[in-house]
């Protein structure tokens, strides 16, 4: 069986026993929810997300390529490499006209419903996570495509430097007249992981460009905001630290942002709301934004806190094992849970984006990869 290897006086027998389990299973439902073409399937179970976003998709990849499986990480940039190639002209624009949807069936299709499409943060974020894989397995094989790959890459970052300071919906899917700035955070990163990957400074300055509109424009009160001409702030602003690097973790714009949010949103119990007047299913606690609080907790030296966190996101898993995209603890508007679940149904759980946002806590601590024995 996989085994984790932390060397912590502070967990039982009893909870690494758990944990084991909690990253096997975490491991196992990623994989069951991967396509053969190579997406992943947001949450199986839960029929609105039987779709792969590039946002998602990207982290979870990500974590596979820390828990041993880059294959499966590989898996899903070839297909999103496909979906770009056959979308983007040779000067970045959709052919055909329009803009890149955010959610695709595992054919590469769209879907028959309306929804929310003009979402920029995602392909910032697969820039991001494909440097990071190629990087991981340049002492590898070579990965097929090259070329092909680099040509996607370029016609991307020439869509998203045409778009980047234009309103757009924001990562949770609404507020679509805004400029947000997670989302800029993503296209900053992206932007700089397509520089690096084509060797081609022009989008490193257009990179530059990006982060100095978001410290001009995204900051009120010395911290960072929802949106432009916001003083709110979103658990997504934990993102432009790690891992999209704007500024570093113990920046004083962090520091007060941080705050913020411990005070607006972080929960008594340990989990983190979206923002303040979430209504989605309730508004509850998500583990996977408890997930990447805690890395920066623990990148910015905060141990203790780190540890508390993890220790209640590994308590929101059920008796399978499965942890959700949100608990219903806490929750900010109970009055909308009926709507949604009228709507859609049970909120979506397991989330795939969950079990990899654990992973990837549970790499940052140390306690990954795992051991070689008994991996199938």
């Amino acid at each position: 069986m996989n085994q984790i290897v932390p060397e912590s006086t502070t967990v039982s027998p009893v909870a690494q026993a758990r944990r084991q389990r909690l990253v096997r299973h975490s491991i196992e439902v990623i994989l069951a929810g991967q396509t053969a073409e190579g997406a992943y399937l947001a949450a199986p179970t839960f029929p609105t997300y039987r779709y792969s976003w590039f946002r998602d998709g990207s982290f979870i990849a990500d974590a596979m390529d820390l828990v041993g499986h880059p294959e499966s990480g590989g898996a899903f940039h070839d297909w999103c490499i496909g979906v770009l190639d056959r979308q983007l002209d040779e000067e970045g624009d959709v052919i055909g006209g329009g803009e890149l949807h955010t959610r695709y069936l595992p054919d590469g299709g769209h879907g028959a419903e309306q929804w929310p499409n003009f979402q920029l943060d995602g392909f910032g974020t697969w820039l991001w996570a494909y440097r990071r894989h190629r990087r991981r397995r340049a002492d590898g094989p070579a990965r097929p495509h090259d070329e092909r790959a680099a040509g996607v890459v370029r016609r991307l970052a020439l869509y998203l430097t045409k778009r980047w300071s234009r309103p757009s919906y924001d990562c949770w899917e609404e507020h679509a007249t805004e400029v947000h700035p997670s989302t800029l955070g993503a296209l900053y990163a992206g932007l700089r992981a397509a520089a690096e990957l084509l060797e081609d400074r022009y989008f490193m300055g257009v990179a530059d460009a990006v982060r100095a509109y978001l410290l001009t424009h995204g900051v009120a009160a010395g911290r960072f905001v929802k949106h432009v001409g916001s003083t709110e702030v979103d658990a997504n602003l934990v993102w432009l630290a790690i891992p999209y690097g704007i500024v570093d973790v113990d920046d004083p714009i962090v520091t007060a942002t941080l705050a913020r949010i411990v005070e607006d949103i972080h929960t008594p119990d340990g989990g983190l709301h979206r923002y303040a007047r979430d209504t989605y299913y309730g508004g509850g606690c998500w583990p996977l934004l408890t997930a990447d609080l805690a890395q920066l907790r623990l990148a910015r030296g905060e141990s203790s806190e780190a540890e508390k966190l993890l220790a209640w996101i590994e308590a929101q898993a059920n008796a399978d094992g499965d942890l959700p995209e949100q608990v219903s603890t806490h929750l900010i508007d109970p009055a909308y849970v009926d709507e949604w679940r009228e709507r859609w149904g049970e909120s979506a759980c397991p989330l795939l984006w969950s079990h990899a946002a654990y992973l990837r806590l549970l790499d940052s601590f140390g306690y990954l990869p795992l051991s070689e024995e008994g991996q199938s």
